[in-house]
């Protein structure tokens, strides 16, 4: 796990590149929440799934609790006297992983990364380092015949799919005015 760190001061070239991107199905905006909060106070964005599962009590009977698997950004802004943006950073990334029983909770693998960053109002940061790798072994065959010893190779292919990903996430603060209405 490495920490990728980007500040970029145009908010609308990153748009278009991003809009680039999706166009080539070379990357995919997964969500873009906004939160307002003030100086000082931390906010979360939560997005992902609770995953039930049953639990013994101690009388024998069985209950259902759940776990959280969620994608998260915590962050905790501090205007400095020049009006830039000193943010404290946390992504944090779940995905559901193997259940060892039905009685425990399944595995949930946990991916962070925390950071702390100056940027100008309207600019963007760029927090990266939440990778994925997954290696697959596909075998397409002739139905019965690619089972056949020592002649099956003829009737069947195997192949090797290597897929990475990379989590990036975009975070562009805009200071508020105090007059300004949100409706």
């Amino acid at each position: 796990l490495g920490l990728s760190l980007l500040k970029i001061n145009n908010s609308r070239l990153i748009n278009l590149e991003l809009s680039a991107l999706e166009t080539d199905t070379k990357g995919r905006v997964i969500a873009s929440p906004r939160v307002v909060t003030a100086h000082g106070v931390e906010a979360i964005i939560e997005q992902g799934d609770r995953v039930p599962f049953q639990q013994a009590t101690s009388s024998g009977a069985t209950s259902v609790r759940f776990v959280n698997a969620v994608l998260s950004l915590k962050v905790k802004p501090l205007i400095t006297f020049d009006n830039q943006i000193d943010m404290e950073l946390t992504v944090n990334q779940d995905k559901i992983g193997e259940s060892v029983s039905a009685f425990l909770p399944p595995a949930i693998n946990t991916k962070q990364v925390t950071t702390k960053v100056l940027v100008e109002n309207g600019g963007t940061v760029v927090i990266g380092g939440i990778f994925e790798r997954t290696e697959n072994n596909i075998v397409n065959k002739v139905p019965l015949l690619g089972d056949i010893p020592y002649i099956g190779y003829i009737f069947r292919n195997t192949s090797k799919r290597d897929d990475k990903r990379e989590l990036l996430v975009f975070v562009t603060p805009r200071i508020l005015n105090e007059r300004l209405n949100l409706q």
